[in-house]
């Protein structure tokens, strides 16, 4: 894959060479439109020793320290663009180099998405083995819950702090939750366990964006970033199939001992192989560091995000939406939310998510696409495993092979859109055209029946696996192209959390439609049937516990219960597709780029 990156970059660089040497984006429309520097708010003044510029707030807040390639450039300084591009490229890693942070980067995201994976197929044995059905949707969403509070944090933290002994330190904790799952004892500390490790995810993805930005120059940047992001496809199609065997030849448990040894690997490359960019923020003490961590709104923001969760995965499955215990749940979301926006108008450039970044048009428009997308994809990797498990009666390995269509399309079409968009520069169409077909693949998915054949499920995984990986990777690819060199760590940050708050609600939503739907078709389709004798069971165990007699009207009800939870992607992945109208035409081409040490 590393010499297959470099050709693609190599014929990229020659490609553009005349367009890159005309075009210069406006940097104030690249900061989102609200000007390099909030005037209104801040007084420049000219540093003689380093060339920089100081930034303070009218009211004495702490002096922020703000990169040259912020500064406005003059009409007179475009005939210097290409010199002082090709200058630029000379600060990004190539060659070896750039292949083995590259490995290293792509091994700590393939171990950080095999973890959303590999789960899938050993969750209905997990049920089983801790009688806790109920707790299906906490096993995905507690992980997600941490990983989506942290995100915009992290985000602060990797521009302020230092780059790799954050992303390291965030691999660690990664690994310490593997363990805690690995050695539970009971559903409760699974999710415990669930929760370090998304403490730790939180860093990782936004982590490898980020050393991607400062290694990379731009218009090579997206083949880069394909591979990073195929690794969730990739895992995708490991991780079911690797987590089938493990749980029926060996134990659910090794789904996360597995962890440890990429883990190893991802910590022993990047440890030796990246450098930390020289950045202006290297010399403030660690007090004023984390002055600008915003330790407020990410309270808030997580208090929220709990607060969500556990009225999507209490209402109407173990609570009606009428006990007070849900609503107060979503009452206390809002009041808090509210005062979370209230904190990050306050704050500005100091909040988790600055309003400036948020405004611009692109980075809205990524937000919602990526958050919706996430909500499709999640609730198929999460219950198809329970269609072919509980419906069509194979093992936690076979549903796990049966996944692959779907899986690997999604590798294959996000790495072909990626090299397509290095060599060709506009991202927008492949988005538009890839969450059509998603889109239309998430509702023949939602077609499948007990009786369904191999090519109807197969055809239909492929078609929604092609349309999600033609798209996923590409709000990743635009926040970087609009935002400037200092806003990268905090832009990338935002893409992420949307995303994964997506993936969070969706399987909380996806588990109360698929409960609730089973509770009242199993009366309907099977009379005589206790309805909570099924749902004790787990998926693999329905047939122990059913008579021969009354299977098929219980598996009726199984599916019409994955079914109605697949109709969710099919609503969302128009969203999607809605999102991405929004966005701005621009290429990964045409825009000076900044110098990496400069954020």
């Amino acid at each position: 894959m590393a010499s297959f990156l470099r050709t693609l970059a190599r014929r990229a660089g020659k490609k553009d060479t005349a367009d890159s040497s005309q075009v210069q984006d406006d940097p104030r429309s690249s900061a989102g439109g609200d000007g390099v520097v909030a005037v209104e708010h801040y007084a420049v003044a000219k540093d003689d020793e380093k060339g920089g510029q100081l930034r303070s707030e009218k009211d004495g807040a702490t002096p922020e320290v703000i990169a040259d390639d912020a500064a406005p450039t003059t009409q007179n300084e475009g005939d210097a663009a290409p010199a002082a591009q090709e200058e630029d490229e000379s600060k990004y890693l190539s060659g070896t180099k750039l292949a083995l942070l590259t490995f290293g980067l792509a091994t700590s995201t393939f171990v950080v998405a095999l973890d959303n994976t590999i789960i899938a197929t050993a969750i209905p044995r997990i049920t089983t083995d801790f009688h806790a059905l109920n707790d299906v949707g906490w096993y995905g969403s507690a992980y997600l819950l941490t990983t989506t509070s942290l995100q915009p944090s992290f985000g602060k933290i990797y521009t302020y702090f230092d780059v790799k002994w954050v992303y390291l330190s965030a691999l660690l904790i990664f690994e310490l939750g593997s363990i805690l799952c690995a050695s539970a004892t009971g559903s409760t500390m699974l999710i415990v366990g669930r929760a370090v490790a998304g403490s730790g995810a939180a860093g990782l993805f936004s982590g490898g964006m980020t050393i991607i930005g400062y290694s990379v120059v731009l218009r090579k940047r997206a083949i880069y970033l394909a591979a990073l992001s195929s690794m969730f496809g990739i895992a995708s199609v490991v991780g079911p199939i690797l987590g089938g065997v493990l749980t029926d030849q060996a134990s659910w448990r090794w789904c996360f001992w597995i962890n440890l040894p990429f883990g190893g690997v991802a910590l022993v490359t990047v440890f030796f192989v990246f450098t930390n960019p020289p950045r202006r923020y290297t010399d403030m003490t660690v007090r004023d560091k984390l002055k600008q961590i915003d330790f407020l709104g990410a309270f808030f923001l997580i208090c929220a995000i709990v607060c969500l969760l556990l009225a999507l995965q209490w209402g109407g499955s173990e609570y009606p939406w009428s006990d007070s215990r849900v609503w107060g749940c979503l009452l206390g979301f809002g009041l808090i939310i509210s005062c979370f926006i209230g904190i990050q108008v306050w704050r500005k450039d100091g909040a988790t998510m600055p309003p400036r970044i948020l405004r611009q048009r692109t980075v809205g428009a990524c937000a919602l696409f990526s958050a919706f997308l996430a909500m499709a994809i999640y609730t198929h990797i999460y219950y198809l495993p329970f269609y072919f498990q509980g419906v069509k009666g194979v093992s936690a390995e076979s549903s796990g092979i049966r996944c692959i269509p779907y899986l690997v399309s999604i590798t294959i079409a996000s790495i072909t859109v990626g090299a397509l968009i290095t060599i060709f520069g506009p991202y927008n169409p492949p988005m538009w055209f890839g969450a059509i077909i998603f889109t239309i693949g998430c509702g023949l998915i939602s077609t499948l029946q007990v009786n369904s054949s191999e090519g109807h499920w197969i055809g239909y995984q492929i078609l929604a696996g092609a349309g999600a990986g033609a798209c996923v990777q590409i709000p990743f690819i635009a926040v970087q192209v609009v935002l400037d060199e200092k806003d990268m760590p905090i832009g990338n940050a935002v893409a992420i959390f949307f995303n994964t708050l997506g993936g969070a609600i969706s399987i909380s939503i996806a588990q109360n439609i698929f409960s609730n739907t089973l509770l009242k078709q199993l009366p309907r389709d099977a009379p005589g049937v206790n309805p909570l004798k099924v749902v004790n069971a787990g998926a693999t165990h329905i047939r122990e516990v059913v008579a021969k007699a009354q299977l098929p009207g219980v598996l009726t009800a199984f599916d019409k219960a994955i079914t109605t939870a697949f109709i969710l992607p099919i609503a969302v992945a128009g969203l999607a597709f809605l999102s991405s109208m929004l966005m701005e035409w621009r290429s990964v081409k045409g825009k000076k780029i900044g110098v990496p040490g400069g954020a």
